[in-house]
């Protein structure tokens, strides 16, 4: 007989709530008894492997503005990021929003030139933190994409997980 240990050690898969007082199921941390906190396992969707991310030199001029387009998509701009290149902050702008793969908006107006050499990175190293079963908060750093944590999790800090940690799943 072969088993599929994967399918059967899940049963289960829901979007966790990201959050300095919730717990993952959203209940209050606070307002829980610690014995009855349901405990997941959390994979990881997307983390970047590296920064920066990605660079483009396909972006059309951009004139005192927010809204900045692309030639050719690229999926792997995301809201949060920032932004780099000629003409722009040393410290470069932050992505407020994406409209889709070829357009997004700055946080603040500025003027790019067309094709610019434009590098996209996270303000820190991807991380994730976490509390577990064990009434303890880890902090993962560099989680690798397609990972499962391999901590029995209660909650999914919003203040310290960052650098382009999304997409995670709870699985239980």
């Amino acid at each position: 007989m072969i088993r599929n240990y994967y399918t059967e050690a899940y049963s289960s898969a829901v979007s966790p709530s990201v959050s300095d007082t919730l717990l993952i199921d959203g209940r209050t941390k606070s307002e829980t008894p610690q014995g009855a906190w349901k405990q997941y396992n959390i994979y990881i969707g997307d983390s970047p492997a590296s920064l920066p991310v990605t660079t483009t030199t396909d972006n059309n001029a951009v004139n005192a503005s927010t809204n900045v387009s692309l030639k050719s998509p690229n999926p792997l701009i995301k809201a949060g990021m920032i932004v780099k290149g000629t003409g722009l902050p040393d410290a470069g702008l932050a992505i407020a929003s994406v409209t889709d793969a070829s357009n997004y908006v700055l946080a603040s107006a500025d003027t790019i030139a067309a094709d610019a050499t434009l590098t996209y990175t996270y303000a820190a190293s991807s991380k994730i933190k976490v509390h577990t079963v064990n009434n303890e908060a880890i902090t993962f750093h560099n989680p690798v994409k397609g990972t499962i944590l391999p901590v029995s999790v209660v909650q999914v800090y919003a203040t310290g997980t960052e650098g382009g940690v999304e997409n995670l799943v709870a699985l239980s």
